[in-house]
């Protein structure tokens, strides 16, 4: 008898196994785990201060695909639309800022460490780099750190995104400057 209930005790947990197994693997044999934390702690570090710069006049986004920031060129054959499409569509970027009333992007700023010196690594940043200059989409590269400057951080904004560029008598945030006028995109 206690054979018995130990066999169907075994034979039910084997079930439940492969039932559990079936529904985790119900999308195409896939299965998936949550990386659990959107940024690592270096990208949440530098995205404090990145939003301090900014002055709360901006909203940022965190690792956001390259092809929800830019798309292929009318024009292209399908071939070349479907290649320019495939390459945005597995990349992202680091930040990107956007105009805190109407979310249109003023630009990107990409965080880089020292995995960036290899040479698949310089050829992926120079793509996405050359993609956001033909969209006239600025980008900021920043090095990672231990600390971030606050000034400098906003002075390196100020030299590359025209939307920072501070008049005489404006704060580094751009709080008076002049918005740069987004290209207008479909989706």
């Amino acid at each position: 008898m206690v054979l018995l209930i130990t066999a169907i005790v075994i034979a039910v947990a084997c079930l439940l196994g492969v039932l559990k197994m079936k529904r985790a693997r119900s999308n195409n044999g896939l299965a998936f785990v949550s990386w659990g934390v959107l940024l690592t702690p270096a990208e949440r570090s530098f995205m404090v201060v990145l939003e301090q710069a900014l002055g709360g006049r901006y909203q940022v986004f965190g690792k956001v695909r390259l092809a929800d920031v830019v798309k292929p060129e009318k024009g292209l054959t399908p071939s070349q639309m479907a290649a320019a499409q495939n390459e945005i569509n597995r990349k992202h970027v680091d930040f990107v800022i956007c105009r805190a009333t109407d979310l249109s992007v003023l630009g990107v700023v990409m965080l880089d460490n020292t995995s960036h010196g290899g040479n698949d690594r310089v050829e992926r940043d120079e793509f996405v780099d050359r993609a956001l200059a033909t969209a006239r989409i600025p980008v900021v590269h920043f090095q990672t750190r231990n600390g971030y400057d606050l000034q400098e951080m906003r002075a390196k904004l100020a030299a590359v995104l025209p939307t920072f560029r501070k008049p005489v008598g404006a704060s580094l945030t751009g709080e008076t400057a002049e918005p740069a006028q987004p290209a207008t995109a479909e989706r």
